[in-house]
């Protein structure tokens, strides 16, 4: 493997693994066409007769008189030409958050066979960036669209060209990302996430409840990273994340180097002489397959303790026996549980509908998220401002949401001024058995289900001490 190679694997990792609480490329494994109940698109599908999603209150599409704001409209009036980050062209890993575009066509398609946004139909404008085209995507973006919704970019922290025509301040951009990764992005302003990913705070709650459940691994813990400063802010997460949990021991670290491994038993060696009983691993689930297929070689019976990055079928098929008993946290709900969680449900018939062949998985559910926020804010600046949309007012009223699930697509977060957000303390604990992803703690209705099979404790959040680096914040922008 290149090193240019093996850069940019990791880069892509660190996309996936900073993502608060989904994050993944592909589908969890699970077939939704063939495994989860099947609704019609007359009921939790939605048409024309059906403009609500999951418990949101109201209609989320229909029919209206709303108009934008001619100075932002970018491409014109007659529609809202909202723009979709994504990567889907990059050559080491074509379709790269395609899911994330998937949902927004699917989306988009949903709300205009309903008449659009108070009668506005949404235009997907493109913005693919295939990770080292973050300009051009940005100047696009620019030039053409009333907001940017629903979508992500692996180089985030690039929207930020100090240019005046792709620079996401200069040109006064606005965002209702799908996911941020860099904390740069993600502790901006100028946007709103449904699922916040801050810098300064993390949640500690899957470790906590590992401990609990597994308090002699938890004793014995230590966590392998790739040596990017990317990675070692995720690393820095989840030593202060560990540090916080009193049982959790954290035995060290093995670092493993950023221009690829062809050989990872010594990595798994140096673990292995660690005396760690549970590992969290800082990369891809390629690379934790090759690594856990050795550290089971060498004897190793310990547990991975993973983030949400892992909820991918790639793990259970790629390390087969060495993957069973795997621990994977979750902050939404996972597609194998469609049938207990409607606006699930409702979101894999949507994507059938209006998207058919398209992914569908972690990262394709956080978008609906923001696009249901987005049309939320925007029935509400419609109904403040005689119908007239513009970013201000979008951002205003999206930031002004405390609590935010999506309808039931996730655990409760606070999207409320994202700029300065803390963690959400809501997490799941998932585990690999017999080669598939199954519920772990907590149990439906069991101790710890606070809402809605999510374990939310008080003390389920904590400040991150080391230097993670900080958002680029305007100061001349309001929010």
């Amino acid at each position: 493997m290149s090193v240019k190679r093996a850069l940019l694997v990791l880069v892509l990792a660190t996309a996936l693994l900073a993502v608060a609480c989904g994050a993944q490329d592909s589908s969890s494994g699970k077939d939704p066409e063939s495994e989860s109940s099947t609704t019609t698109s007359g009921d939790a599908g939605g048409t024309a007769s059906n403009a609500s999603f999951g418990d949101l209150k109201g209609d989320i599409c229909g029919p209206g008189e709303f108009s934008v704001n001619p100075s932002e409209a970018g491409l014109g009036t007659d529609k809202l030409y909202l723009g979709v980050a994504n990567d889907r062209s990059a050559e080491i890993r074509p379709g790269l958050n395609k899911v994330l575009y998937d949902s927004s066509v699917a989306f988009a398609g949903w709300c205009n066979e309903l008449g659009g946004i108070g009668g506005l139909p949404i235009e997907i404008v493109d913005l693919d960036a295939g990770v080292f085209n973050v300009e051009t995507a940005m100047t696009k973006a620019c030039a053409d669209v009333f907001a940017m919704v629903g979508g992500g970019l692996v180089q985030d922290a690039l929207e930020f060209s100090g240019k005046a025509g792709s620079d996401f301040h200069e040109c006064g951009m606005i965002d209702i990302p799908g996911f941020a990764v860099s904390v740069e992005k993600a502790d901006s302003n100028g946007q709103v996430q449904p699922v916040p990913n801050p810098g300064g705070t993390v949640a500690n709650t899957w470790y906590q409840d590992f401990t609990k459940l597994f308090p002699d691994e938890a004793a014995k813990w230590a966590v392998a990273w790739g040596q990017l400063p990317s990675l070692e802010v995720v690393k820095i997460k989840y030593a202060d994340a560990a540090a916080s949990v009193p049982g959790m021991n954290n035995l060290g670290e093995v670092v493993y180097p950023p221009a690829g491994v062809t050989d990872w038993t010594p990595y798994a060696q140096r673990m292995i002489g660690t005396g760690a009983e549970a590992l969290s691993f800082v990369g891809e689930v390629d690379n934790l397959n090759s690594f856990l297929l050795k550290a089971r070689e060498q004897g190793w019976k310990g547990m991975p303790l993973l983030e949400t990055n892992m909820y991918d079928q790639k793990l259970p098929d790629g390390a087969g026996p060495a993957a069973e008993g795997a621990v994977v946290r979750m902050g939404l709900h996972s597609l194998e549980e469609a049938e207990k969680w409607p606006a699930i449900q409702q979101y894999i018939d949507i994507n059938k509908t209006y998207q058919p062949g398209g992914e569908m998985g972690a990262l394709g559910i956080q978008s609906l998220s923001a696009w249901l926020l987005f049309a939320t804010a925007a029935n509400e600046c419609g109904a403040k401002n005689k119908g007239l949309l513009d970013r201000t007012c979008i951002l205003e009223q999206a930031a002004a949401v405390e609590e935010w699930t999506g309808g039931g697509l996730h655990s409760p977060q606070n999207p409320s001024e994202s700029s300065e957000a803390v963690a959400s303390s809501c997490n799941m604990l998932l585990v690999v058995k017999g080669g598939k992803f199954t519920r772990l703690y907590p149990k439906l209705g069991g101790e710890g289900d606070d809402v809605d099979g999510f374990h939310c404790p008080k003390d389920g959040v904590v400040k991150v001490t080391g230097d993670v680096g900080e958002g680029k914040v305007d100061p001349d922008r309001p929010i």
